[in-house]
């Protein structure tokens, strides 16, 4: 150990590496003993009882965390070999701790060693050491180089804070002919200007002066980057181990390279004073090592692992609606819920949702021909600027694009067309003039044909009427804060209004295709008549002869059916779960005629305690309203 180091360790004490806080490692005993072959060290080993009573720290013991062991910090320090508190290993025998802790305490080398110790801390404040000049001249530079890094660390946080690039095209520091060096150098020589220590710092750079390192290298920005990050995780960690019980959220994604990036989303409760949240913190990227179930629930649990969680604390999981994530039998949600039953699988409802109108519009072929023609018409105005200029003009509005993961895509793009579907007709005839393009002529004329006819126009005032109601309930679904019991009830208002409207919404639209058809002037086609025959057992199964009217009726009550199916499918766990934890909802609460169900959660709370504060809330809340009336009156 060199001069600088150990000056350096004793100018700080041994309260930053004593680790007197931390979970101590247990260590197993070899043969057989009466009280136990399993040994722990305690945090009370670390204060030395007098005999009044009272207890002193004992400041020469720190705990090496990576060793496992206990040392001693001042015989470490000053070389006292003889000691097993001052070897390589370290002492960790816990069997032993008495009479070793004391034995050593009282050793003329550990006396020795102490008293070397305090001496030079008493020195070194008093300033009174041999080398004090070059004790001067060396804290002098410590203190000059800490400055220069801790500028260097604002910048930094100031450019993640703002998720700005780092990096230039030509980072040269000596030349200020390179352009545009980056927001990270760039930022450097501005503050440089009317900092002293960094002027200093660059010239002395830019001079060619001997310089150790500059910390200005993309090495030492994505160090800092990483201490950050590191330092951030922990103290979310942290606070995840200090709340106990926690939900997960994960999700994976290509990057730009075409490699899969799993994102990690811990949820808990965090209190602070008087303060409570629910607070969702991303806490890493991770490549999964598999993509089936098995891989992904391993690459999960030994995420959670390694982080420092306890998987049996979890209590809620959260992934997308992929069989692999959700799966019921085999699925990531199941694995993870044989080895802890309380991590309650949550599906996200938005998703839910949307998935439930993706596939009531691929329940029938004219349903999805409707929105296949609604892309190629936002295909074909996008296409050239224009055709866009020229819908823009005339309508007033862009016409948008249908997307399967933004289902109020889909609602804005029908509304549009539907408020101004005479108008797109126009502008579709306009462009099918001898003076524009063959393409565009050819373009304009098929969607002119698929656009005028009655069953175009019946699934257009179909999912006109249905889409608003979807879109209003996933915009609700996307509140901050929202509780479950909440958006249960908004689930099922939305599938009574489907129910209750399932008849009235069909025959509307219906009468909307007839009416603009009538209107426009678009023939209403006689379907060629489907038998369907008879199959060689089914005696009760008759020949249908259906009418266009009736098939297309047909078709869009299998629309609106399916949509109800999955509704109630899909929001069937969500349900079990808001009955399940309704008691803790604030009317069940308040209630005192309700009667809290906690069959399924008396291990996580204990039933007498949790009536008695469940009485308390009710006569804070009751003495608050009489207050309230008493101040009125």
């Amino acid at each position: 150990m060199t001069d600088e180091v150990r000056t350096l360790l004793v100018r700080r004490g041994s309260d930053l590496v004593q680790h007197i806080d931390c979970k101590f490692a247990d260590v197993v005993r070899s043969g057989t003993s009466t009280k136990g072959g399993t040994r722990k060290l305690t945090k009370e080993w670390f204060y030395k009882p007098l005999s009044n009573g009272e207890k002193v720290l004992r400041t020469w013991m720190v705990y090496s965390p990576s060793k496992q062991s206990l040392y001693c910090f001042c015989c470490k320090l000053f070389g006292n070999s003889d000691s097993n508190f001052a070897s390589e290993e370290g002492f960790n025998k816990w069997w032993k701790l008495n009479p070793r802790i004391g034995d050593h305490e009282n050793s003329p080398g550990h006396e020795q060693s102490f008293l070397k110790w305090k001496e030079l801390e008493v020195r070194l404040n008093r300033k009174a050491t041999i080398d004090q000049k070059q004790q001067e001249v060396f804290e002098s530079e410590v203190k000059k180089w800490r400055d220069v890094l801790y500028r260097l660390l604002n910048i930094i946080q100031f450019l993640a804070k703002q998720n700005l690039a780092f990096r230039g095209h030509r980072e040269d520091i000596r030349g200020d002919d390179s352009g545009n060096r980056g927001n990270f150098l760039e930022l450097v020589h501005l503050l440089a200007k009317y900092d002293p220590l960094l002027m200093e710092h660059l010239t002395k750079i830019k001079l060619g002066a001997r310089v150790p390192v500059s910390y200005l290298s993309p090495e030492t920005q994505n160090e800092f980057i990483n201490l950050l990050g590191q330092q951030v995780r922990s103290t979310i960690i942290r606070r995840i181990q200090e709340a106990k019980y926690y939900c997960v959220i994960f999700d994976s994604t290509p990057d730009i390279s075409h490699n899969d990036q799993m994102s990690q989303v811990l949820r808990y409760v965090h209190i602070e004073g008087e303060k409570v949240a629910v607070v969702e913190s991303f806490i890493d990227f991770f490549e999964p090592k598999g993509k089936n179930a098995e891989d992904l629930s391993n690459d999960i649990i030994a995420k959670i692992t390694s982080d420092g969680l306890d998987i049996q604390n979890l209590r809620g999981q959260a992934y997308d609606n992929a069989a692999t994530m959700s799966g019921i039998h085999n699925g990531v949600q199941a694995r993870i819920k044989a080895l802890n039953p309380k991590a309650t699988f949550v599906a996200c409802t938005n998703h839910s949702l949307n998935l439930a109108g993706v596939h009531a519009a691929s329940e029938s072929v004219n349903s999805v021909t409707f929105f296949g023609t609604l892309e190629k018409l936002f295909a074909f105005f996008s296409a050239s600027t224009a055709r866009w200029n020229a819908l823009v003009a005339v309508t007033g509005q862009a016409v948008k694009r249908v997307t399967e993961t933004r289902w109020s895509a889909r609602h804005v793009a029908v509304k549009m067309l539907k408020n101004k579907f005479e108008l797109v007709l126009e502008v579709l005839e306009e462009l099918t003039d001898s003076s524009q393009t063959s393409e565009t002529r050819s373009g304009a004329s098929l969607l002119l044909t698929a656009m005028q006819s009655f069953n175009f126009l019946t699934f257009l005032g179909f999912w006109a009427a249905v889409l608003p109601e979807v879109d209003d309930a996933q915009i609700y679904l996307q509140q901050r804060g929202l509780s479950v019991d909440k958006c249960t009830q908004k689930l099922c208002a939305l599938k009574t209004l489907l129910v209750e409207s399932r008849d009235r919404f069909v025959q509307d639209a219906i009468d909307f295709a007839k009416t603009l058809c009538e209107k426009l002037g678009i023939e209403l086609k006689t379907r060629r008549i489907r038998r369907k025959r008879r199959m060689h057992d089914d005696e009760s199964f008759e020949d249908a002869a259906l009418s266009h009217e009736q098939e297309l009726r047909r078709e869009v009550f299998a629309s609106f059916d399916k949509i109800i199916q999955e509704m109630t499918t899909r929001f069937q766990q969500i349900q079990e779960i808001s009955d399940k934890f309704g008691f803790l909802t604030p009317a069940n609460l308040l209630d005192s005629k309700y009667e809290c169900d906690l069959s399924h959660v008396l291990e996580d709370i204990d039933k007498d305690e949790f009536q008695m504060e469940r009485k308390r809330l009710q006569q804070f809340v009751a003495s608050s309203e009489s207050e309230e009336d008493n101040i009125r009156g």
